[in-house]
C-alpha cells in the first residue's frame, strides 16, 4: 500500500493511506472496548502492521498465536482453539466500536470472518458493501413494542460533556437493540423529531413509539450523575425513574459511559423489567394469573445473583404453593424446575433420596407445553438436558432459547458456561463475554469459564485477576481453581491460605472435585489440567 490515496477510477472507492490506517488504529486502542483488553489491543496492531508491511499473505493461526499470544514453537492451531476464539472476540469487539464510538470514524477497520487479514475503507466504502438500513422507522414486526430514545440533556459546562451525553444516548439505542423483543428507533429519526418540539403524544402518533426514554447527564469534575426515565407514549404515564451516579476521571470517562448504557438498557428491556413484563402480558399462553405468582417468580432472579440456601428454602416452598394455584404460568414453573436443579448441582437444601433432577426435568418440560415461545422455559430445559448427560437435547434447547432471547445475561452465561464444560470453547466462550457486556454488575459466577480459559492458555496470572474480581467464596469452584491455579504459578502463601479455605468448606476435597466434574460434565482437557495443578498442590486427586 502506498503512502497516498488511491483512487480506484472504475470503482470510486477511496483507500486509505498507511498513515490514516494507524491513526485509526490508535484511536480504537485507546477507546473502550478495547483499552481494557491489552490482548486484543495487541492482536489487532499485529495483524494492521503486518498487512501495512506487505505481510499480510504471511499472516495465519500460527503465526499469531506465536507472535500475539506467546506460544510455543509446537503449537497447533488445529487443536488449540485460543486464537480462534480470541479473533472471533475482536471482531465482536470490533463490530460494538463501529456501532457506538466509532460510528463516525472516517477509517475502518475490518477483520472478515474466516480470515485474519484485516481490510481497510474509507466509511462510505464500507457502509455501500451493506444494505442501508431504513432510519425513518424500526424494521420489526407489529407485535414487537416499540421504544424511542430522545437525545440525553446535558446539564453539564463544556463541550465534552454533550460529547459524553451524545455518546451515553448513541449507546444506549445500541444496547436496547440487542433485545429482539423490542423496536428500537434510531438516532437519526429521534434527533430529528426531538428538534421539531414533539411532544410524547406526537412521538406515539406519528412513529407508532409505544415507549419514550428521556434521560439527562449532569458532570463535574470528578462525578457524573444520569438520571433516566421511561415513558408510556401513549398515556404520558411514567413507568420507572432511575439515577445512575458515578466517580469519573477523564482516563475513564467511556468506561463510565458504557457501563451506565448497559445498565440503563438492562434496567428497562431485561425480561423482567418494565418493557419485559409488558411483552409477557400481551402474550396469549403461559402467563402467571396471579400476583403472588410475579413476586415468587420475581425472588427467583434475585437468588440466581447469590444462590443464598435461605432463599432457595423460601423460593422452593412457595412456588410449589403458588403453582398449585396457578399451574400454567410458564415462568413460575422454569423457576422452580432451576430451584429443584440446584438442589442436584449445587447440594443447596439437598433432600436425602429426593429425585430432584427428574422431577426438574418434568418441570422444564411443563414450562415449555405452557409456553412453547418462553426462552425462560428453554433455558431450564437445556440445563437440566446439561446436567442430565444428554448433550444433544442440551444443544437443541439452548439454541431454541438464545434464539428466542439472545440478550438476557444469566441465560447466556449459563449456557455459554456448559458449551465450555463441554469443550465447545468456540460456541461458549463468546455467550459468557456477551453476558459480562451486558451485566456490568453480573454475579462472581461469570467468571468461572474465563479464568480457566486463560489457564488452559497457560495464563495463569490473568486467571487468577479473572477469578478475584468477582469473588465467590464458599462455591467449590472457586476456592479449588485458585489452588490450581497458584499451584502453577509457584505462589506458596497463597497456595497455603486457599488450601485452607477450601478444606475448611469442603473436608472431604479430593472426593467432593472427582464427584463436581461429573455433575458438571467437564470435558477431558479441562478435567485434566484442573486434576494436574491439585496433585501439584498436595491433593491427591485422581480419575476414577
Amino acid at each position: 500500500m502506498t503512502t497516498e490515496r488511491v483512487e480506484n477510477s472504475q470503482q470510486g472507492a477511496a483507500h486509505p493511506t498507511d498513515a490514516e490506517v494507524r491513526q485509526a488504529l490508535e484511536r480504537i486502542v485507546t477507546q473502550a472496548p478495547f483499552a481494557q483488553s491489552l490482548r486484543l489491543s495487541k492482536f489487532l496492531a499485529y495483524v494492521v502492521e503486518e498487512t501495512l508491511a506487505g505481510r499480510g499473505d504471511k499472516i495465519g493461526g500460527y503465526s499469531v498465536g506465536l507472535d500475539v499470544f506467546d506460544k510455543p514453537d509446537d503449537f497447533d492451531p488445529r487443536t488449540d482453539t485460543n486464537v480462534r476464539v480470541e479473533a472471533g472476540r475482536l471482531r465482536r469487539r470490533l463490530d460494538d466500536y463501529y456501532r457506538g464510538l466509532g460510528a463516525e470514524d472516517a477509517v475502518r477497520i475490518i477483520v472478515p470472518k474466516g480470515s485474519y487479514v484485516p481490510r481497510f475503507h474509507v466509511r462510505g466504502e464500507a457502509q455501500a458493501t451493506q444494505p442501508a438500513a431504513p432510519v425513518d422507522a424500526p424494521a420489526a414486526s407489529d407485535r414487537k413494542p416499540s421504544i424511542a430514545v430522545l437525545p440525553f440533556d446535558n446539564f453539564g459546562a463544556t463541550t465534552d460533556d454533550q460529547f459524553f451525553a451524545d455518546g451515553l444516548t448513541e449507546e444506549t439505542i445500541a444496547n436496547l437493540a440487542r433485545f429482539r423483543e423490542l423496536s428500537v428507533f434510531s438516532r437519526t429519526t429521534t434527533a430529528k423529531l426531538a428538534k421539531d418540539g414533539l411532544d410524547l403524544r406526537e412521538l406515539h402518533d406519528r412513529l407508532g413509539a409505544d415507549f419514550v426514554v428521556e434521560g439527562s447527564v449532569r458532570k463535574s469534575s470528578d462525578t457524573v450523575r444520569v438520571t433516566v426515565q421511561l415513558v408510556d407514549a401513549a398515556t404520558d404515564a411514567h413507568i420507572l425513574a432511575e439515577k445512575f451516579e458515578r466517580p469519573c476521571t477523564p482516563e475513564g470517562v467511556f468506561e463510565i459511559q458504557d457501563e451506565m448504557a448497559l445498565l440503563i438498557a438492562g434496567r428497562i428491556a431485561d425480561h423482567h423489567g418494565p418493557i419485559g413484563r409488558y411483552i409477557s402480558r400481551a402474550r396469549r399462553m403461559g402467563q402467571s394469573r396471579l400476583w403472588e405468582t410475579y413476586a415468587w417468580i420475581s425472588r427467583f432472579h434475585e437468588y440466581y445473583a447469590t444462590h443464598q440456601p435461605e432463599l432457595h428454602l423460601d423460593l422452593r416452598q412457595g412456588l410449589a404453593a403458588a403453582l398449585e394455584r396457578d399451574e400454567d404460568s410458564s415462568d413460575a414453573l422454569a423457576a422452580f424446575s432451576i430451584i429443584l436443579l440446584d438442589e442436584f448441582r449445587l447440594h443447596i437444601n439437598e433432600r436425602h433420596g429426593f429425585p430432584a433432577l427428574e422431577t426438574s426435568l418434568a418441570y422444564a418440560h411443563r414450562a415449555v407445553a405452557c409456553d412453547p415461545d418462553s426462552a425462560f422455559a428453554y433455558h431450564a430445559l437445556a440445563m437440566v438436558y446439561f446436567h442430565r448427560g444428554d448433550v444433544v437435547e442440551f444443544r437443541t434447547a439452548a439454541n431454541r432459547a438464545l434464539g428466542l432471547n439472545p440478550g438476557h445475561a444469566d441465560m447466556l452465561a449459563d449456557l455459554g458456561s456448559c458449551h465450555c464444560n463441554l469443550g465447545d470453547w468456540d460456541r461458549g466462550l463468546p455467550l459468557v463475554d456477551r453476558a459480562i457486556d451486558l451485566s456490568p454488575a453480573h454475579p462472581g459466577w461469570y467468571r468461572l469459564i474465563p479464568s480457566c480459559h486463560h489457564a488452559l492458555n497457560g495464563d495463569f496470572e490473568d486467571a487468577v485477576s479473572e477469578l478475584k474480581s468477582a469473588p465467590i467464596p464458599g462455591m467449590i469452584w472457586y476456592h479449588a481453581n485458585l489452588v490450581w491455579f497458584f499451584a502453577e504459578l509457584g505462589w506458596k502463601q497463597d497456595l497455603a491460605k486457599e488450601l485452607a479455605a477450601l478444606r475448611q468448606v469442603f473436608p472431604d476435597v479430593e472426593r467432593q472435585v472427582v464427584k463436581e466434574c461429573d455433575v458438571w460434565q467437564l470435558n477431558d482437557r479441562l478435567r485434566g489440567a484442573l486434576f494436574a495443578g491439585l496433585r501439584k498442590a498436595g491433593l491427591d486427586v485422581r480419575a476414577p
